[in-house]
C-alpha cells in the first residue's frame, strides 16, 4: 500500500509540477509575496473572519487592492484600496450583519474609500444568490505599486501622507483622493511593485469555542512589475486626461466585462485582478502561468470524523482562477438590469470545459481512500456523494471555494459550517487518509487550500470545549 500510495503521489506531483519550470510567478515557500490569496473566508452560523495583512518591507510602502470573492461564481462582493506603511500590519473582522458580511475595522492605515466599515455590496449578485452569497469566499490582495520616499515630488507626497505618525498615518485628502470631480490617479505616485506581502486569516466561532487560522498563499514575481494602480472608481464615462480603463488583454481576463459576452459594465476598482499582466505579457500569459504554479491532480490530507469525540472534517479547495476561464451570457436583458451589473455562467473552457453550468460543478476523479491502518476502500461504491445513491460513480467539485465535508451527510459542514458550495463525501473509515482527486476531464484544476479538523472534549470543563485544527494540503 504505501508503495502505491507514493507512486501515486509521484505522479501527481509531476503533473502538478509541469509547465511551471519557465514561469516567473511562483508560490513563495515563505508565505511572503507581491500577490496573497486567501483561500477562505466565511460568516456562517456565527462565524468571524478575522483578516490580517501585513507588509514585511521595512523600506516602502505598498498600496494594495483587496477584493472580497463570493464562493459560488467569484462575484466581486467588497473591494477597497489599503496603503500599509513599512512594516505595517493591517486588520479587519468581517461578520454577518442581517443576511450579508460586514466589514469592521479600526486600523489606522489609510483606504479608499475613506471608511471601509460597510456591508458587503450584492449588487453584482443575482437574485437567487443574493441572501447568503456574501457569507463565504475567498479574499485576493494584490500590491498594485510600492510606495517610496526619495524619489519624484508626487512619490514623496504619497509616502508622507500615507506614513504613520505616533500610530496614525496622516491620510493626507488632497494627496489621496484631490478635490476635483474625479479621484487622483496615483500611478505616477507609485514606483513598480516588489514583494513583501503576507496575510492570514482566522475563522472563529465563539459560541462554538474554536478557530482556525488559514495563511495565504503567497505569489511571488521573479521580474520587474509595471505599477498596476486603478483608482477605486466608479466612472462610467472617461476625459482627456482620464481615459477610462477598457477591457483587453492588458488588463483582464474576466470575460464578463466583454461586451460580446458577459456585458457587465467594467469600472475601474474592477481592476487589477488575478489575470492583469503582472510582469506577463497579457492576460493568457498571466493564466498560462498561474495554471502552471497553482495545478495540482489531487490532494493528500488526513481525516476524523470519529463519533466518539465528535470529529468533523472539511476540505477548502479554493479555485482563484477559476473565473478566468467562464463563458458568461447577459442575465437580465438590458431592460431591467439597466446599470449592466448581472451575468450568469453559460459555459466554461480550459481547464473547466466540462464544467455542468447548471449546477456550477465539474467532475473530478474518485477519491483513494485509507484507514490509519493502511487498510484501503476496494469497493468504490462504498464511497458516494451524500445524498446520491449508494453505488454512485461521480464526484464533483461545486463552486469557486469547494468544500469537501466527510461522513457529516448534509449542510452545513461539521467543521467549518459551509453551505454554499459544500457537499459530503462518505467514506467507509471514520479516519484515515484520503487523496482527493483536482483532475478534471481536461486536465489538472488550479487549487489552493486546507483542511479543517474540529474535534470535542467531554472532559474539558462542565460542558467540554471544541479544538481546531488547520492541516496544510499536501500533493
Amino acid at each position: 500500500m504505501k508503495k502505491k500510495l507514493l507512486a501515486v503521489g509521484v505522479a501527481a506531483t509531476l503533473g502538478a509540477l509541469s509547465g511551471v519550470s519557465n514561469a516567473a510567478i511562483t508560490v513563495a515557500q515563505n508565505g511572503v509575496g507581491h500577490i496573497n490569496v486567501l483561500p477562505y473566508y466565511s460568516v456562517q452560523n456565527g462565524n468571524t473572519t478575522l483578516i490580517s495583512i501585513a507588509n514585511t518591507d521595512e523600506v516602502n510602502g505598498k498600496a494594495v487592492k483587496v477584493r472580497f470573492r463570493g464562493a459560488q461564481f467569484s462575484d466581486d462582493v467588497f473591494d477597497f484600496q489599503v496603503f500599509l506603511s513599512p512594516a505595517d500590519v493591517w486588520t479587519a473582522a468581517v461578520s454577518l450583519d442581517g443576511n450579508v458580511a460586514r466589514l469592521a475595522t479600526s486600523d489606522k492605515s489609510c483606504t479608499l474609500p475613506v471608511s471601509v466599515n460597510q456591508q458587503f455590496v450584492t449588487a453584482r449578485l443575482l437574485d437567487a444568490n443574493k441572501a447568503q452569497g456574501t457569507r463565504e469566499g475567498y479574499v485576493e490582495i494584490i500590491n498594485m505599486g510600492d510606495i517610496v520616499t526619495g524619489g519624484t515630488a508626487a512619490q514623496t507626497a504619497l509616502f508622507t501622507a500615507t506614513k504613520h505618525v505616533n500610530g496614525v498615518a496622516p491620510c493626507t485628502t488632497a494627496t489621496l483622493i484631490g478635490s476635483g470631480a474625479e479621484p487622483n490617479d496615483l500611478s505616477a505616485s507609485l514606483s513598480a511593485p516588489t514583494s513583501g506581502l503576507t496575510s492570514f486569516a482566522t475563522i472563529i466561532n465563539v459560541a462554538s469555542s474554536k478557530a482556525f487560522t488559514i495563511p495565504g498563499t503567497a505569489l511571488v514575481q521573479s521580474v520587474a512589475v509595471p505599477v498596476r494602480y486603478a483608482r477605486q472608481a466608479n466612472l462610467t464615462t472617461g476625459t482627456a486626461s482620464f481615459p477610462l480603463i477598457a477591457f483587453d488583454t492588458t488588463t483582464t481576463a474576466d470575460s464578463v466585462f466583454n461586451t460580446a459576452t458577459g456585458n457587465v459594465r467594467m469600472y475601474e476598482f474592477d481592476l487589477p485582478d488575478l489575470s492583469t499582466p503582472y510582469g506577463t505579457a497579457s492576460t493568457a500569459a498571466q493564466l498560462t502561468e498561474l495554471q502552471g504554479i497553482l495545478a495540482k491532480a489531487s490532494v493528500v490530507t488526513e481525516y476524523a470524523t470519529d463519533d466518539s469525540i465528535l470529529a468533523s472534517t472539511d476540505v477548502v479547495l479554493s479555485q482563484p482562477t477559476r473565473r478566468y476561464y467562464y463563458t458568461w451570457s447577459d442575465t437580465p436583458g438590458a431592460g431591467t438590469d439597466p446599470l449592466r451589473t448581472l451575468a450568469t455562467v453559460a459555459g466554461a473552457t480550459g481547464p473547466y470545459a466540462s464544467l455542468a453550468a447548471a449546477t456550477n460543478s465539474v467532475v473530478v476523479g474518485a477519491p483513494t481512500v485509507y484507514d490509519r491502518e493502511e487498510r484501503t476502500v476496494v469497493d468504490q461504491s462504498s464511497i458516494v456523494i451524500s445524498p446520491n445513491p449508494q453505488g454512485s460513480a461521480t464526484w464533483t467539485l461545486i463552486g469557486e471555494v469547494s468544500v469537501v465535508s466527510i461522513n457529516n451527510g448534509s449542510a452545513p459542514t461539521g467543521a467549518l459550517s459551509a453551505n454554499i458550495t459544500a457537499q459530503d463525501y462518505t467514506f467507509a473509515y471514520n479516519d484515515g487518509l484520503v487523496r482527493l482527486s483536482t483532475t478534471s476531464a481536461n486536465g489538472a484544476l488550479p487549487v489552493i487550500g486546507f483542511t479543517a479538523v474540529n474535534v470535542f472534549n467531554a472532559s474539558a470543563g462542565a460542558a467540554g470545549t471544541n479544538y481546531g485544527q488547520v492541516l496544510p494540503l499536501k500533493w
